[in-house]
């Protein structure tokens, strides 16, 4: 999962639009029992699960009130979201530690899956949410064809994508690294023919080859409001880029970094709280 949705802890902004015309970060979690895994799904709500929060309002609000899907729903946050608009709501996530979480917020409406094969009956759903989610899958129009297949005539799915620079706390993270002299980590890749642009027009081509009608494509943004600790707690548990590159490094680098990481997010941070703009691609396709 990429970064699905996260809990009611959360502290970002609404999120606003910007340009564009219509046309688990995720968490490595394994088993509910262990206290590691807790650790993790404590680690990623803290932090960037509450950061992909920031755009959960405007995904819900992209599809028809009624059945909605949460492919990757993480604790749960954009769950409780639905419900609190009386929706029927329901979601899959592939990690057993976030579906118990996410079960505290919508009891007997998650369980563990995800794409690209769902065990959702064809045409079930009003509305397929993926946050964050189709820049995670192996292959990507894969996902998005199963998402459509479940969704009924005149079903939306909404989805988003982070496109290159678009996570604006990365300048301050990559300061901290160099002022370590932490190595770089190879980016983890797509091989080319199954990849696509991460932009409005390559998630939007990923929903006309998955045979849906693009309704919106756009880039929207958020202001994300977070205490230093909490932000780098996802960073020590090795979510998203930075945890790995964090991770990769030997225990005295390590030292390093988190005493870089003191020092600059400590300054930075204005009433022990930092503040980033960020960017995600936001594309609603319709099932005709």
């Amino acid at each position: 999962m990429d970064g699905a949705g996260v809990g009611d802890a959360h502290r970002s902004g609404a999120a606003r639009t910007r340009g564009g015309a219509g046309d688990r970060g995720g968490a490595a979690v394994s088993g509910a029992g262990s206290d590691g895994a807790w650790g993790a799904v404590e680690a990623y709500r803290r932090s960037f699960g509450a950061l992909c929060a920031g755009v959960h309002d405007l995904l819900l609000d992209a599809l028809p009130a009624g059945r909605v899907l949460d492919v990757g729903c993480g604790p749960g946050g954009l769950l409780g979201r639905a419900l609190d608009r009386g929706w029927d709501v329901a979601g899959v996530d592939p990690s057993p530690a976030m579906v118990a979480c996410a079960a505290r917020v919508a009891p007997g409406r998650v369980e563990v899956g995800g794409l690209p094969r769902l065990t959702v009956a064809s045409g079930s759903q009003s509305g397929v949410v993926a946050n964050f989610v189709v820049n995670h899958l192996g292959h990507p129009v894969d996902g998005v064809r199963e998402m459509a297949r479940v969704l009924a005539p005149g079903g939306r799915v909404a989805m988003t994508v982070w496109p290159a620079g678009g996570a604006g706390w990365g300048g301050l993270v990559g300061e901290v690294f160099s002022a370590a002299g932490a190595r770089e980590v190879a980016p983890e890749r797509l091989p080319e023919e199954v990849d696509f642009p991460r932009t409005p027009q390559g998630l939007a081509g990923l929903c006309r080859e998955a045979g849906l009608t693009v309704r919106e494509a756009r880039t929207v943004e958020w202001e994300w409001a977070v205490a230093p600790a909490d932000l780098w707690a996802g960073v020590e548990a090795g979510i998203a880029g930075p945890g790995r590159r964090f991770l990769a490094q030997d225990q005295a680098t390590r030292v390093r970094v988190r005493e870089a990481w003191r020092v600059r997010a400590g300054a930075r941070a204005q009433g022990g709280v930092l503040r980033f703009w960020n960017e995600a691609v936001l594309v609603v396709g319709e099932h005709r």
